[in-house]
């Protein structure tokens, strides 16, 4: 019977994991990633969008360029809460060649890893193009920018380990309602404006700026779990009883070519790769900043991103499944098939619906320590960051983060050194590490927010890289 419980939970989870096809979470520039994403009082220029449009105000340069050449700004980030390389390695692989039997130790153990939930993520965000430029104080600066982010994330049900480790107790029963998916494809257009006040508080600040960001965005695909309340246990006479309740919605561009069970030929759409598809979905936000500068060394930011939803109205589909679950016979074709149905669901058409942008509370302050301080050889600028989600959409989370971040330039001709640690937030404890390239006009950054992965790879449960380029004039 073990086995035909097994059997049961890996239908059901796989049926799950087939609306997991695409994703997303928020990109972040190579500076800011090996300060450990402490960014919020550090952004300059380009770097600035999407963090806090005020930050533009204090750009050094008068126009900054970052597009795909000489090298794309591009963030890649990927891994799972609950299990590193070492577990991998010691609870599926071989002992002498042979299969490793779990202790009671090692069950327990095993089963601590989903203790706070397990789930799966990959997000990556790429910077198209980006352009800033200061005309000053008096008239204030300008920014435009256009930015892919795309992200995906699975959450595993506990049940699936229980059922391993303990096996198929008659009475228990398993509930699925912590498998969850969720995930997109966006792209924003941004418009950015920031002003600077010289009556603001003159006497503490040297510089005080306001600034706003109005976003279009484009989305390119979108799949998420609504419900999942599929619960089964198993009687006396080995019969497997229980309720399938789910609930999914998906959102895809006309050029991707998806197929609902509910279209017949001349309304399903053809596929055809296009850099600038069809979108599926439209929506808008905005990004209010503001910043201060104290005795030219002390840097005060705060900014409420992404206020704003989207609503999909192309090629919207609903997955639904809803009835009784009854199997005495798991190898009886007919039985199995019902299962399946039941559990997968029918797909249906769905007018529209709507889903927040990721909205965010960000503060930081940071304080520059320029050569005439003579503590360090250099300059040094050190970083705090605090982080505040308001919602779960992706590449967000309701739980805050902190970071502390550093970057020290010891002379001329060595490059930026960056390096910074954050608690909190989606992924927990992080180490960044970075170097940067000044060439004059041109400046090259490559950082990693993961460096434990690269010092302790066995331990490592993220990996993640970072690297791009900026025109400065």
């Amino acid at each position: 019977m073990k086995k035909y419980i097994t059997t049961l939970i890996l239908i059901i989870s796989f049926s799950v994991l087939n609306y997991a096809q695409f994703g997303t979470s928020s990109g972040v520039d190579a500076r800011s990633m090996g300060m450990a994403k402490t960014y919020n009082a550090t952004s300059e220029g380009v770097y600035s969008i999407g963090i806090n449009p005020a930050n533009l105000m204090f750009m050094k340069h008068s126009v900054e360029i970052s597009t795909v050449l000489p090298l794309p700004f591009l963030t890649l980030r990927s891994g799972t809460n609950f299990v590193s390389i070492d577990d991998i390695n010691y609870f599926f692989g071989r002992v002498n060649g042979k299969p490793r039997y779990l202790s009671n130790s090692d069950k327990k153990r095993f089963e601590d890893l989903f203790k706070n939930g397990g789930f799966v993520l990959a997000n990556l965000g790429m910077n198209l193009f980006s352009l800033s430029i200061n005309t000053g104080k008096n008239i204030g600066a300008f920014a435009f920018s256009i930015n892919d982010v795309v992200s995906a994330r699975f959450d595993f049900p506990k049940a699936l380990i229980e059922i391993a480790l303990t096996g198929n107790p008659i009475g228990k029963e398993y509930n699925l309602s912590d498998a969850k998916a969720k995930a997109w494809w966006i792209r924003d257009y941004s418009f950015s404006y920031a002003k600077s006040f010289k009556n603001v508080l003159p006497n503490i600040f040297d510089n005080f700026s306001a600034g706003v960001t109005f976003k279009y965005v484009n989305g390119y695909a979108y799949v998420a779990t609504d419900t999942v309340s599929t619960t089964f246990s198993t009687k006396a006479d080995g019969t497997i009883t229980g309720n399938a309740g789910f609930r999914a919605v998906t959102s895809f561009s006309k050029n991707f070519g998806v197929k609902y069970d509910f279209q017949n030929q001349t309304t399903a759409n053809s596929s055809g790769f296009s850099p600038f598809p069809s979108p599926a979905g439209t929506g808008f936000g905005f990004d209010l900043g503001l910043a201060a500068s104290m005795n030219h060394v002390w840097r005060f930011a705060l900014s409420v991103t992404d206020i704003g939803n989207m609503k999909w109205t192309n090629n919207d589909a609903q997955f639904t499944a809803s009835g009784k679950i009854s199997i005495n016979n798991i190898t009886d074709t007919s039985q199995t098939n019902e299962l399946k149905n039941k559990i997968q669901g029918k797909s249906s058409n769905l007018v529209e619906f709507t889903t927040d942008l990721p909205t965010a509370f960000r503060l930081g302050v940071s304080y520059y320590f320029d050569r005439s301080h003579n503590l360090i050889p250099g300059t040094l600028l050190l970083a705090f960051g605090y982080n505040q989600g308001f919602n779960n959409a992706p590449g967000n989370s309701k739980n805050p983060r902190i970071s502390f971040g550093a970057e020290w330039k010891p002379g001329d001709w060595i490059p930026f050194i960056r390096t910074g640690i954050s608690f909190g937030g989606i992924f927990g404890f992080h180490w960044g590490l970075g170097l940067g390239f000044d060439a004059g006009p041109l400046e090259f950054n490559f950082a990693t927010s993961d460096f434990q992965a690269v010092i302790a790879p066995n331990s490592a449960r993220y990996l993640s890289i970072a690297f791009g380029s900026r025109w400065k004039f």
